[in-house]
């Protein structure tokens, strides 16, 4: 309910500016309010159903609901200005499908863009299933720009090394193991999961590529703090040379 609340009144507030993106959780962020951290599947189906509950109060009507994950007692939202479009985390083929029948896009991590493909071809898959237009197909690429190899590089390792993380991190509980494991992630683990160049060009191309397979909206995130060079090569290199 604070959820679908909060989401109503910044959409009230900000027209047409608001969409609601949500995932199956971190336990990094989530486990420290004491409860039983779910598995997986577990997660997803809560999931799942507080998208039934959301939606159900995005219509505007009074809304009941009682299982072993949420009870609503009669209730309602009073500020609803607009319907948000609802968006879904994906990073797996089910998920995926699911989303295309049931909200109104996905958000994928940068991962090949084989697999990243694969996954819009489910969404898209899904929303064919149930008579509705293509999903939106929202992608969240990490890279890493400098001026120099060297200092991307460096820029990587320091400022972001679960970009070079091999293994799924929604179960790490602590920020200590998280660390410890961020320690051991070396240049080579970046390769095909994030790209590190002092090119411009080869970062055009690699978002070109994301583009061609289907996104329709990508952002940016340079994991450095080189934030104002950044903005300025990519403005004048690569945005105006990026198309559909």
């Amino acid at each position: 309910m604070s959820v679908a609340q909060a989401s109503a009144t910044v959409a009230a507030m900000f027209p047409g500016r608001h969409w609601l993106g949500l995932g199956s959780g971190d336990a990094l962020n989530e486990h420290v309010v004491g409860g039983y951290w779910p598995e997986a599947s577990d997660r997803l189906s809560r999931l799942w159903e507080a998208i039934e509950i959301i939606k159900k109060l995005f219509s505007g009507k009074e809304v009941k609901h009682k299982s072993e994950s949420f009870t609503l007692e009669k209730t309602r939202l009073w500020t609803l200005d607009e319907r948000p479009p609802i968006y879904v985390s994906a990073a797996g083929p089910l998920t995926a499908k699911r989303a295309g029948r049931e909200v109104d896009g996905i958000i994928t991590p940068g991962a090949p863009v084989e697999k990243v493909a694969q996954l819009y071809a489910r969404a898209d898959e899904g929303a064919r299933e149930v008579g509705k237009p293509e999903p939106e197909k929202i992608l969240q690429l990490h890279l890493s720009w400098a001026d120099d190899y060297d200092d991307a590089l460096r820029n990587a390792l320091v400022e972001w090394p679960n970009g070079g993380m091999k293994f799924p991190k929604n179960d790490i509980r602590s920020p200590y193991d998280f660390e410890q494991l961020a320690k051991l992630v070396r240049p080579e683990d970046f390769a095909e999961r994030m790209l590190i160049s002092s090119d411009p060009d080869e970062h055009r191309a690699r978002i070109q590529s994301y583009l061609d397979a289907g996104a329709t909206r990508v952002y940016l995130h340079n994991v450095g703090r080189n934030q104002s060079e950044w903005l300025d090569v990519f403005a004048r290199d690569v945005l105006p040379r990026l198309h559909r």
